[in-house]
């Protein structure tokens, strides 16, 4: 196929020659004029269009001789076409050798001489496709050309593994909108690194073009960037500017054609240098002319300082050589590396100056006559000053000149850096690199170089360094003991502090294996410390630890280290930094306060007392242990009730009979400041009320203000007690003189004497119903007189037993079978029971005692038990149940009769002598019963029936000897 970037002077020769052939065919009736057109097809065909020409003419050949064998006619003109088509298949290889090489060739040398100056450099052709990277990168990444041109499966370039995951979406689009438009390809982003990680590179690259403006291949390089770009984003250099920036470019189609070199150039140093760059350049109009216009192109990322721009206007005076001499490929080179910095120049081999990029000319306001003017008069090569050192500072001046004469003499790389003058009068850093052109015997023909302003990093070093000096500064007088280690935990810096406080330098501290010794660490706390460092290392968790320290002076002093790690943007730890803090005066002073805490504190446990603290208005903050055992709880349970804490306390625990006396006391004393003094009874942890006797006092400030209230709590109950029970005794002595002894007998067997009594008339009414029947139920009859016998005979047994209990005579004991008794107590009832409307349930009526018992006044005590229970339930509604229990508990046997009546209202009373609450009631069943009771060994007394009711509780001895 022909080639889509024929020179438009090839492309007229080749048209001239087929038109000149044509003519000559049909002028001679030959073919051989067809020779100049069939050379022309092969100056502009190559690849597999070439291939196939040839193919094509040797089946011509073949045909020409073929017909000149077989047809006699045809052969004279036949043998003539045979020897044009041998003479045109033997045209094609010399001309094809001639043709000049493949486009993309050039993309490669351009690359190879930006790689000698930056020692990184690539090349593709038009679409893209990698012809060249340099060796050493592809060594790193373990890729070949065709990794990189891999297309991975539709999902992205081949070297996408080089670039930051990141990063990429974005490097990528804007390589592929560059391959499409031919826009100049500047990017910032990460990319890998030999040390490992990833790092800040600036990317760059430009097309080639053939004489048509045709893109041929790209070249380019990457360079390692100083910092992040602004915003830590990708800084990407865009083709066109915001039409509301008036210091944005215009489109490229705007741009006078001589003058857009001159803008992509100054994108490129804004880019490469970080100094904004301003130029001028012709815009065209609306009416088609050009007129002169100036703009500025700011760098994609920021700086840290501030930064004049780079001034270089097309208009002013630039100039180029009259002659390149043998530095023809040395200016190549210039231009190649000039597109991707631009800025660059060449020189011949002595160093006159062939070529100056123009920008870089009027930046300095000197044209190519200045910079090779001898200024002594002697060649700059043999030792004579040039003028271009006039544009360099004083102090650098002879240096650069120096290195370069070496250069040029020996064919080294020459790499400086030194101050030019701008042509605005300042002096800006430079760096600058040259590289030799050779022949091909290895003679230096010219030498190429870039001069990259680093101005911009020069000033951010020196505030980078004045920033490292002053926090050196700070590190070093700030009163804390610091150090760092590696993402490994090796020890790196210690401050000037640690070692004039410890006496141990970096080396102290670091073992013999790199890894922390803690040698300043007290011996008894190292091994801990160490399990810790080891730990917070291993997990990445910030280290805390406590320890003693070593001092210089042999002591050592309690000391709190703390360390966190600087991590990268990938979470990975880069190091370790960390402070020791001496914190031995404030761990002795909260010691000794501790300890005068634990003293008052015991002292307060210790009194015979329960001690309260309360606010000014009376709310408790501290109760000591024995007040709390007391209550039977802390004092955070009363927050949240809707109460104050005073309230809460004095409604739960202060006896309902004296709580309103209390709370106005406790009003009075708060609102006046006088002290509390009152007795009262307060609810302990289990229910039970008893006596105390509290007083509190107001602890007042300087100014004589109440800041807090103490409140001192004595359990009296016992004191109490006492008095009562001796207040108890003297009126039971004065009633004791009051009732004489046979007083008391007569009424206690006239007590006694009704149960069986009454039992008997029941059975006597009974047996009269029986027999009044008709006919007469003879056999009832019979068992109802049964029962008045055992009555009568009951009756008789009790006045003998009451005779003999208050005679102090010895009971008879000779029962054991509890469980009958009470049966028979129950037939005995049965009769009254069943008029009242009472369902006796009895349970345990098989149960045995261990120790005997006197039936008849154990059985006495049941009836008075049970009949009490059947007289509590005649005056309430509802399920009459008189219930009787046997049950062993703890060697004891316990005896439950229940009702459901309406309870009691004096459950401590009922058991005196001639207490009754009946209106008939003598006041002596129950104290007669629980003296039987206390005679046997056992307890009686009364307790609450659940749901309602009373339950009468006495227990017999099942073991043991009474």
């Amino acid at each position: 196929m022909l080639m889509p970037d024929v020179s438009r002077r090839r492309l007229g020769f080749a048209v001239i020659a087929c038109l000149v052939g044509v003519a000559v065919s049909w002028a001679t009736s030959s073919p051989l004029g067809l020779i100049g057109p069939v050379a022309a097809v092969f100056l502009c065909v190559r690849g597999g269009a070439a291939k196939f020409l040839y193919a094509v003419l040797a089946v011509a050949i073949l045909g020409a001789l073929l017909a000149a064998l077989f047809d006699a006619e045809l052969r004279e003109p036949a043998f003539t076409w045979a020897a044009f088509l041998a003479l045109s298949l033997s045209l094609g290889p010399v001309v094809s050798e001639n043709t000049p090489a493949k486009p993309d060739a050039d993309a490669v040398r351009a690359a190879k001489s930006v790689e000698r100056l930056t020692g990184v450099a690539w090349a593709t052709d038009a679409d893209g496709i990698f012809l060249y990277v340099t060796p050493s990168v592809l060594a790193f990444l373990g890729l070949g050309l065709d990794d990189f041109n891999a297309n991975d499966d539709g999902k992205g370039f081949g070297w996408r593994r080089a670039i930051h995951p990141d990063d990429y979406e974005i490097s990528a689009a804007l390589w592929r909108r560059c391959l499409q438009t031919g826009e100049h390809y500047s990017v910032d982003n990460r990319m890998l690194r030999p040390a490992g990680g990833y790092g800040w590179t600036r990317s760059t690259g430009q097309p080639m073009r053939d004489g048509n403006g045709v893109i041929t291949g790209w070249y380019g390089t990457v360079i390692d960037a100083e910092s992040a770009p602004l915003a830590g984003g990708i800084a990407a250099d865009a083709p066109d500017g915001s039409p509301d920036d008036v210091t944005a470019l215009p489109p490229m189609s705007d741009v006078h054609p001589h003058d857009r070199a001159t803008v992509e150039q100054a994108r490129a140093r804004a880019f490469f240098h970080g100094i904004p760059q301003v130029s001028s350049f012709r815009k065209l109009q609306a009416d088609g002319s050009y007129q002169w216009v100036e703009f500025r192109v700011e760098p994609k990322y920021g700086t840290s300082v501030d930064i004049d721009p780079a001034v270089a206007r097309q208009d002013e005076r630039w100039t180029t050589a009259s002659s390149l001499g043998e530095t023809g490929e040395a200016v190549r080179a210039a231009l190649a590396i000039e597109n991707l910095y631009g800025g660059a120049w060449a020189m011949d081999a002595s160093g006159q100056f062939t070529y100056a990029t123009p920008t870089a000319q009027t930046s300095i306001a000197m044209a190519l006559e200045d910079l090779n003017l001898l200024l002594d008069g002697k060649p700059f090569i043999e030792g004579g000053r040039q003028g271009w050192q006039r544009g360099v500072h004083p102090d650098d001046s002879e240096e650069a000149g120096e290195t370069l004469r070496h250069a040029l003499r020996t064919g080294e790389h020459w790499n400086f850096e030194y101050r030019v003058l701008r042509a605005n009068g300042a002096y800006v850093w430079h760096r600058a690199a040259a590289r030799p052109t050779r022949d091909g015997q290895g003679r230096i023909t010219g030498w190429y170089g870039v001069t990259v302003d680093i101005d911009a990093y020069k000033r951010t070093e020196a505030a980078l360094r004045e920033r490292e000096r002053q926090l050196q500064l700070l590190v070093d007088t700030v009163p804390a003991l610091m150090w760092t280690t590696s993402a490994e935990g090796l020890p790196t810096y210690v401050n000037k502090p640690f070692t004039e406080v410890t006496g141990a330098t970096l080396e102290d501290i670091t073992a013999q294996d790199g890894s922390p010794s803690l040698s300043v660490i007290h011996p008894d706390d190292r091994e801990a410390a160490r399990q810790a460092v080891r730990h917070s290392f291993a997990t990445g968790e910030p280290y805390v630890q406590r320890y003693r320290q070593a001092r210089a002076d042999g002591s050592y002093r309690w000391t709190e280290t703390r360390a966190e790690p600087l991590r990268d943007a990938s979470g990975a730890i880069l190091q370790w930094y960390g402070v020791s803090t001496d914190i031995h005066d404030l761990l002795v002073t909260q010691e000794a306060l501790r300890e005068q805490e634990r003293f008052l504190r015991q002292l307060v446990e210790t009194l015979p007392a329960m001690i309260d603290c309360a606010t000014p208005d009376g709310e408790p903050i501290f109760r000591s242990q024995r007040l709390r055992d007391f209550l039977g709880y802390d004092l955070d349970v009363l927050d949240g009730t809707g109460k104050s804490r005073l309230a809460g306390t004095l409604d739960a625990g202060v006896h309902p009979d004296e709580l309103a006396a209390v709370k106005e006391k406790y009003a009075h004393s708060l609102a006046t400041g006088e002290p509390y003094a009152r007795r009262h009874r307060l609810r302990r942890f289990d229910g039970e009320y008893r006596w105390v006797e509290t007083r509190a006092a107001p602890m007042r400030d300087a100014e004589g203000a109440i800041v807090q209230w103490n409140v001192v709590c004595l359990d009296i109950d016992g004191e109490v007690r006492a008095q009562e029970k001796l207040l108890s005794a003297q009126e039971s002595l004065a009633r004791a003189s009051q009732a004489a002894s046979l007083a008391e007998l007569s009424a206690s067997i006239a007590h006694e004497v009704n149960q069986p009594l009454s039992a008997v008339m029941s059975s006597s009414d009974a047996c009269r119903r029986w027999l009044m029947m008709d006919p007469p139920n003879i056999e009832r009859a019979q068992k109802t007189l049964e029962r008045i016998i055992v009555s009568a005979h009951s009756a008789s047994d009790v006045v003998t037993r009451v005779r003999a209990l208050f005679k102090r005579v010895e009971d008879k004991r000779d029962c054991v079978t509890l469980g009958r008794v009470i049966t028979e107590v129950g037939d005995l009832l049965a009769e009254e029971a069943m008029r009242r409307g009472v369902r006796i349930d009895i349970e345990g009526a098989d149960t045995v005692l261990g120790v005997a018992f006197d039936r008849v006044q154990i059985q006495q005590v049941v009836i008075n038990l049970m009949r009490n229970g059947m007289d509590a339930m005649e005056a309430v509604a509802g399920d009459s149940v008189l219930e009787v229990r046997l049950r062993k508990a703890e060697g004891m046997m316990r005896i439950e009769v229940s009702d459901r009546g309406a309870g009691i209202e004096f459950p401590d009373k009922i058991f005196e002598p001639f207490f009754s609450t009946k209106e008939q009631g003598m006041g002596m069943g129950l104290a007669i019963c629980r003296s039987i009771v206390e005679a046997h060994g056992g307890q009686l007394w009364a307790e609450d029936n659940e749901p309602r009711g009373t339950r009468f509780v006495f227990t017999l001895p099942d073991e043991g000897e009474v």
